[in-house]
């Protein structure tokens, strides 16, 4: 059933239901809690004084409750309540849940949030297909691998610790790109000398490609040019998929399936390929190495420079870079433009900013050299960026691994760890 080496119980002898139907006080401020579908957790919906916040529904929450999405449980919407919540509540749509005796709130958690246990959920769940929902009542019948108390808490230790490693490397992610996105807004549009650099207004009106807002001046040896007189601008093609003699050659063709190739600085690889015949017998374009491959669709503004000669779909804006321009500073420019590209973004359906609009994109132009200093900063923070990615990647697949073997009992922890914990009733891992 489970593949476990723990013993299985019902979750009604692990956990019970708690209905805490006192109302807020009218002069406090409370939070009102939720779990949303693929949203990762407990997430606050809203604040309210306690005078605001009276729907006969509501069920006061604590650190420690285990709280579900009754319409979405088969996707694995649970949550741990923690305590940086503050006092909080959630309605009925969010049954909450405490564990009996000395059950670890954690472990149990844990064991909620794996894939397998959703699979179990859906099973149980009533409604139309796209509306299933799992009761309380259910909810408590299925089963769950349990340890002792003891190694549930130690179990929990462990996936912890290796999650505070996930959530520092994150956290390190996100500062390096705060202090590229900080030192690039200034190498963009004031250059590399910055203060020290003599300014005058911008020569012409700034309609499209704007970097950041407010900028009225910039270093006297730089121009405001259309993108299209230093680069020449190339559009991709799909050859027809009902060949199957255009597909699975040698030459790399980069489609929306590369997004995570595309977030690198440079791209020498695609998910798919075509031959010299698929080639042959549509528009698409074999483009020179230094070329540099924006996406337009989908995921708009990831931007890479071609390690290689590539290929790639209509779904990319395609740039080969003149005498005047550096593919790198060019690279920097579009991944610093977030802001301009949801402002350009057209289509109801699928994000797309139309090729029309690159013809008139104009972009600051510092000297080559100059742009050749400013990319290589940008570079710099992206492949650190890069490297922290990697590491935090490979975390997160221990995390999973590690995780489903613990928790499923095939990997036991060594009794000196879980002996730890053995003075520890009654307390959360």
């Amino acid at each position: 059933m489970w593949g476990s080496d723990h013993p299985v119980k019902r979750l009604k002898d692990v956990i019970h239901q708690v209905r805490r139907t006192e109302k807020p006080k009218p002069d406090g401020s409370y939070s009102l809690v939720g779990v949303r579908l693929y949203a990762g957790g407990a997430r606050i919906q809203g604040t309210f004084e306690g005078a605001k916040l009276q729907a006969p529904s509501l069920n006061r929450v604590e650190q420690g409750d285990i709280i579900y999405n009754k319409m979405w449980a088969s996707k694995g919407t649970f949550a741990l309540i923690s305590a940086d919540l503050g006092p909080c509540f959630s309605t009925s749509e969010y049954p909450a849940f405490r564990p009996s005796q000395d059950n670890s709130p954690e472990f149990i958690f844990r064991v909620l949030s794996q894939p397998r246990f959703w699979l179990r959920a859906e099973a149980w769940s009533s409604g139309s297909t796209d509306r299933t929902r799992l009761n309380p009542t259910d909810f408590l019948t299925l089963p769950i691998p349990l340890p002792v108390p003891a190694e549930q808490r130690a179990i929990a230790e462990v996936l912890g610790a290796v999650e505070e490693t996930i959530a520092k490397t994150e956290a390190l992610i996100e500062a390096i790109a705060d202090a590229k996105q900080a030192t690039m807004r200034e190498l963009l549009t004031r250059g590399i000398r910055r203060d020290k650099a003599p300014m005058k207004p911008i020569p012409a009106r700034w309609v499209l490609g704007r970097i950041t807002e407010g900028v009225t001046h910039i270093p006297a040896d730089w121009d405001l040019v259309t993108l299209t007189k230093v680069a020449k601008l190339e559009s991709g093609h799909t050859p027809d998929r009902k060949e199957p003699t255009y597909w699975d050659g040698e030459i790399p063709w980069i489609s929306l399936q590369d997004a995570d190739a595309l977030n690198k600085v440079t791209i020498t690889d695609s998910a798919e390929t075509i031959g010299p015949e698929g080639l042959a017998n549509s528009s698409a374009r074999m483009l020179p190495v230094g070329t540099v491959v924006f996406q337009r669709t989908a995921n708009v503004g990831l931007a890479s420079v071609m390690k290689r000669s590539m290929c790639t779909s209509q779904h990319f804006a395609n740039w080969i870079c003149g005498a005047k321009l550096d593919p790198y500073y060019l690279q920097q420019v579009f991944r610093h433009m977030s802001r301009e590209w949801l402002r350009l973004v057209a289509g109801s359906v699928l994000p797309d900013i139309y090729m029309g609009t690159f013809k008139v994109l104009q972009i600051l132009l510092p000297p080559l050299s100059e742009q050749k200093k400013i990319g290589e900063v940008g570079v710099a923070y992206d492949l650190r960026i890069e490297q922290e990615r990697e590491t935090l990647a490979v975390l997160i697949e221990s995390r999973n691994a590690l995780a489903q073997e613990l928790l499923s009992g095939r990997i036991r922890l060594p009794d000196s760890i879980i002996a730890r914990h053995y003075d520890k009733a009654g307390q959360a891992a």
